[in-house]
């Protein structure tokens, strides 16, 4: 029996199983590596070709490169959030990165295909901050050398570590010649110019001293066989020639003011920038001998700051690029050969679009920027070749918004006139040929309604409208980068995107604006808005909360209201502050925004909203984290109205969370809102279970003290009174850091931890998913807690089934499905370690399957039981990414669709997915490989037959009555 039950189990999940046929069809995948915190360009010499990449290191801890013919991702290492990148350089034909605590962790890459050559662990210095590192290569051997704070080390066939005997003594810059290896760095407190000198093949110290500076300068640059600064105290520059004897002389250039050093990673070539007080820029070579000459002048620009980058041609000959932004807001560039002079340029960089440039590459008449809102871009004089998106790594924020209904659909016909309406019908009628052949094919193969979403996601021209069964939506996202997209839920385009504007902050002071919240809320007629909640915070200090109403479908502001969606998107100051928290009324379009001083501002800011809120108060509880001297804590607020202190509504603590002492809160988690399709659980014995339903229940996970006993907390908590209605501890990871993940829907909890210590017997360590369902006392007893006070005597009646399953992996984000009335089963989605998305399905996860017994008969059908084993399979037809790698998922957000079997899910972090998933198997339409043709032909050859046989009937019972 149970082998019967376990294969009809693995038929179920077959059945249910994603096909390969759906991958790129019903899901979407974008590649991301984040935004740049620098970019090279590196060109490689392969099977007599010379190649060229991007290599970019970037915020969200990426090791990239991009194909400079269209910007895909030639290839990626996702660095682990504790191994962070420390420092990356190009040295010679291998690129090299240095990672993790005290950057101890080395790895070489091979430029075309990120294949790693070489990975070893170096010897950390005491601080877990790397103060100054460095690598060079030796030219024409795969030898290295690395720089760590006050040691040395030499990479390859020959090895050797050198170490400072004086740890006071810390280099920042490397570099290597014919005669020997020097390492160099600067005590602004000692006022010296530290300088070692060391065999570049055996490592002994040929010798080590210091020269003395200014005791202004504060950095200072190494090319060729040269150390260069400037003192900023009389705009002088100082260089000082590198020999191993190290007994050159500081020699000084004072004729010109300088003011700062540029470096444009051409060190070997002995070429940098020398930016003068003037605004002049002076392109310096260091010759032979530690002499430096100037061999081209940038003239002062007309605009902004200059940024400059350096590169070497197909050929290895160096050429500097200067970018600037004009006071026209134009971009202009020029690019200085030796061989052929300065070349100009022009291009129409859409600032409003885009902000300003912040790192810049050159490859040869290309340039390569990044820009303030994560744009990368190569453009070739004025052609933008291609551009990637890559704030879309850094979503804050996101929601589903529904399209709304075509508009020959939604088009108000009342009031027409008789004239009117017959010439509209008679211009809707050329489509009519076309909409009859789609509804014969339709009517007898069904394939076209299947596939209409995936043919209008590649019409982004059309415009935007619901389709048949609401798969296609626009999902609006709110990036740290202070940018706002417009996503086609269809296939990943971006429909639109906007920059969030500075207000009053952006006229002189600068800022930044973060996405805080988003919400979804009733528009004009049918249509939905969106509100986005942000806080700017200004250079002086200064914060606020901005709110931003955005119509989905153009990105444009619905109030204020604009008419140019090619500026930026300015928004309203709601609060004079931070924000607390902010909550969306359930069945309203009306937000509760809390500020510092815990009072309570409405928006839409209206009598209306007032009004309402004030008829609320009494019923509103608002539970959120309040920082105490010992840690955060969750603490309960009820509203209360004094008309002599002030006109808005105060939240005031009612309650807090009773935690053991250093026990802090980490993180809640809000119940998934949606409607509920069955108050209770039939048994299999016909009885009931009815699901506690108290609309007031939220999660909250805890970090306890580090002591033997402590753990992580999970706590099911009632806002009114601040009643716990279920609590859990779980044993510490290794880290000592909790790492719970939570979701809870309905009267359903879900919660996955690490479990280090395996504490039952014959139990062992590894990943722990628990399930935990709430129901209003025992069976058959109905307490309707729906409906019920908290303050009622059966409030805390409450019984809780639950059951723990071993999990293969670390999952990094949880959620279930949802669908439009709430009867689909719902499926836990996660995003596990392995940068995978799995879908599993909740009679996996029933916490009543039965342990050392068979389910009999009735539980089968009635539940769909089937016997407890203590592992969750992992089936890999359950994993709904399919071969995709989603990396670094944060966040997973799902929203149903218009067929209720159906939901949309979406995974964002370092890479965007998207795809569909049917909990329960799509029992509302036909599936795909159904025989509709058949069906039609059986049904017409049926009423043929009737039509036939009629006559004949009626024949043979006259005849009948005839001969009686």
């Amino acid at each position: 029996m149970f082998l019967l039950l376990f294969a009809l189990l693995l038929c179920s999940s077959l059945s249910l199983a994603i096909h390969e046929s759906d991958v790129g069809v019903i899901d979407w995948h974008k590649k991301l590596v984040g935004v740049p915190h620098a970019t090279r360009v590196t060109h490689v010499q392969a099977n007599g070709i010379t190649q060229s990449v991007i290599l970019v290191p970037t915020a969200s801890n990426v090791l990239a490169a991009l194909n400079t013919t269209d910007g895909s991702v030639v290839w990626r290492y996702v660095f682990d959030a504790a191994d962070g990148i420390a420092s990356f350089h190009v040295a010679g034909d291998a690129v090299v990165a240095l990672s993790g605590q005290g950057a101890s962790m080395l790895r070489s890459f091979e430029p075309l295909t990120g294949f790693i050559t070489l990975e070893t662990r170096l010897a950390a210095p005491l601080s877990s901050v790397p103060i100054g590192v460095d690598v060079t290569s030796e030219p024409n051997t795969s030898a290295m050398f690395v720089l760590n704070t006050h040691t040395i080390a030499r990479i390859g066939e020959v090895q050797w570590t050198w170490e400072a005997e004086d740890k006071g003594m810390r280099f920042s810059k490397l570099v290597h010649t014919s005669t020997a290896v020097y390492a160099v760095g600067l005590s602004q407190q000692a006022a010296a110019l530290y300088l070692v000198a060391i065999h570049p093949i055996t490592g002994i110290q040929i010798e080590i001293g210091w020269k003395h500076l200014p005791p202004a300068v504060s950095s200072f640059m190494v090319v060729g066989d040269a150390a260069i600064w400037v003192d900023p105290a009389t705009q002088s520059l100082g260089f000082v020639h590198l020999t191993p004897a190290l007994k050159a002389s500081i020699r000084t250039e004072k004729t010109l003011k300088w003011q700062e050093l540029v470096d444009v990673y051409l060190q070997d070539f002995g070429v940098l920038v020398g930016v003068l007080a003037n605004g002049e820029a002076r392109v310096l070579q260091a010759r032979d001998g530690g002499v430096v000459e100037s061999v081209h002048t940038f003239p002062a620009n007309d605009g902004e700051k200059s940024l400059f980058a350096g590169g070497l041609d197909k050929d290895g000959a160096p050429y500097i690029v200067r970018l600037w932004t004009t006071v026209s807001n134009t971009t202009a560039a020029e690019i200085y050969t030796p061989a052929h002079g300065v070349v100009k340029t022009i291009f129409p960089l859409d600032s409003y679009k885009y902000g300003t440039v912040t790192h810049l590459a050159v490859d040869g008449p290309r340039l390569v920027i990044t820009t303030s809102t994560g744009a990368v871009q190569l453009w070739e004089q004025d052609q933008l070749l291609w551009g990637r998106e890559e704030a879309l790594a850094s979503i804050d924020v996101a929601a589903f918004v529904e399209l709304p209904l075509p508009e020959r659909v939604a088009r108000v016909v009342e009031g027409e006139s008789f004239i009117t309406r017959l010439t509209r019908q008679i211009v809707e009628a050329k489509d009519f040929p076309e909409y009859a052949a789609a509804f014969a094919q339709r009517f007898f193969t069904g394939a076209p309604l299947r596939d209409e979403v995936v043919v209008s996601a590649h019409d982004h021209t059309a415009s935007l409208g619901r389709d048949a069964f609401g798969f296609r939506q626009v999902l609006v996202v709110a990036t740290a980068y202070g940018s706002v997209f417009g996503l086609d839920s269809a296939s990943g385009a971006v429909l639109w995107t906007r920059v969030l504007g500075l207000g009053w902050a952006g006229v002189g002071v600068g800022g930044t604006v973060k996405p805080v919240k988003i919400f979804v809320v009733d528009g004009e007629e049918e249509s939905k808005d969106v509100v986005l909640i942000t806080q700017r915070r200004a250079n002086n200090k200064l914060v606020d909360t901005v709110l931003f109403r955005i119509d989905p479908l153009t990105g444009g502001s619905v109030y204020p209201a604009e008419e140019d969606t090619n500026r930026l998107l300015e928004g309203t100051d709601v609060i004079s502050g931070p924000l607390t928290e902010a909550f969306l009324i359930p069945d309203s379009s009306a937000i509760m925004l809390i500020d510092e001083f815990f009072q309570i501002n409405s928006y839409p800011d209206t009598e209306a909203n007032t009004a309402f809120i004030s008829r609320l108060a009494s019923k509103v509880y608002l539970p959120f984290m309040e920082t105490f001297p010992e840690g955060p804590r969750m603490v309960g607020h009820s509203l209360k109205l004094d008309p002599e202190l002030s006109d808005k509504h105060v939240a005031f603590r009612t309650w807090g969370l009773s935690l053991s002492p250093d026990e802090t809160v980490k993180s809640i988690v809000k119940p998934r809102v949606g409607p509920v399709a069955s108050l209770g659980k039939v048994l299999g014995n016909r009885t009931t279970l009815y699901k506690y339903l108290n609309p007031r229940m939220f999660v909250v996970l805890t970090q306890g003290p580090d002591t033997p006993r402590a753990g992580c907390g999970i706590y099911v908590v009632d806002a009114a009174k601040g009643s716990v209605l279920y609590s859990a501890l779980v044993p510490f990871p290794s880290t000592r850091v909790c790492d719970v993940h939570a979701t809870f829907a309905e009267n359903w909890l879900v919660y996955h931890y690490y479990d280090g210590e395996g504490v039952g017997a014959g139990e062992a360590k590894g990943w722990r998913m628990v399930t935990v369902e709430l129901y209003e006392g025992g069976l058959d007893e109905k307490t309707q807690s729906s409906d019920m006070s908290s303050f009622g005597v059966d409030s805390m009646h409450v019984e809780a089934l639950e059951q723990s399953y071993v999990f293969a992996h670390g999952i990094t984000a949880i959620t279930t499905t949802s669908t439009k009335f709430g009867i689909t089963s719902k499926d836990i989605i996660v995003a596990t370690q392995n940068n995978k998305i799995h879908a599993i399905p909740r009679r996996m996860l029933n916490p009543r399957r039965p342990k050392n017994r068979k389910p009999t008969v009735e539980e089968q059908q009635e539940e769909q039981l089937i016997p407890y084993d203590v592992f969750i399979p992992d089936d890999p037809r359950r994993t709904i990414s399919h071969n995709y790698e989603v990396a670094n998922t944060r966040n997973i957000i799902t929203a149903p669709a218009l067929l209720e079997s159906t939901s949309l899910v979406f995974a964002y972090g370092l890479d965007l997915f998207l795809t569909r998933v049917a909990p329960s198997n799509t029992f509302d339409i036909l599936n795909k490989n159904f025989n509709k043709a058949q069906l039609v032909l059986t049904v017409f050859g049926l009423g043929l037959g009737i039509v036939i046989a009629k006559p004949m009937v009626r024949r043979k019972r006259l005849r009948e009555r005839w001969y009686q």
